[in-house]
């Protein structure tokens, strides 16, 4: 009985960890469930063109300077606002691997692509200057759940903006695939 009541305590430790790190407040953690294959999904995140169609908060747009989405690639992005103007991005993708998983860095930047303390362009003091961005995909029943992590406080990143425009650029990426 002591053996299978630890056991039963061990189980619901370890589901504990598992969503104590979906609500990690170190960290933004986003999951959301898309009907389109994960070919589809995987696409929408590295085709420019696809990407150009949804990866801006409503109202904004996007367009890159330069991107290369492979594992070693680079981009160089705008997302302009016409409310706030432009804000600049430079970022590396660390590991691409198809319908899996994507890993990049996202810093602020300027339009030569030089990195930039994100305080000195009107942000938040505390909001760093790169975060790590990772995006995974799962094949669930014809549907794909995607989970998406980046290294910055979920509570700083609700307070700037930043999770609120995550949730509108996902929300756009919805409405292009079900419209293709």
């Amino acid at each position: 009985m002591i053996l299978r009541q630890n056991k039963i305590q061990a189980n619901n430790k370890s589901k504990n960890n598992k969503m104590e790190n979906r609500v990690n407040n170190k960290e933004v953690f986003i999951e959301q469930t898309f009907n389109a294959s994960i070919e589809k999904v995987f696409r929408a995140w590295t085709d420019p063109e696809k990407l150009a169609q949804w990866y801006a908060p409503d109202g904004c747009t996007i367009h890159f300077k330069t991107i290369k989405v492979e594992t070693g690639g680079q981009f160089h992005s705008c997302i302009s606002n016409p409310q706030f103007g432009d804000c600049w991005a430079i970022g590396k993708y660390k590991e691409v691997l198809p319908n899996t998983k994507i890993v990049f860095t996202l810093i602020n930047a300027d339009e030569n692509g030089n990195p930039i303390n994100p305080a000195e362009i009107g942000m938040d003091p505390d909001w760093p200057g790169a975060t790590l961005v990772t995006v995974t995909f799962e094949e669930e029943n014809g549907k794909t759940k995607m989970q998406l992590r980046q290294t910055v406080s979920e509570k700083l990143a609700k307070k700037t903006g930043a999770y609120p425009s995550w949730l509108q650029m996902l929300n756009n990426m919805k409405t292009m695939l079900n419209q293709n």
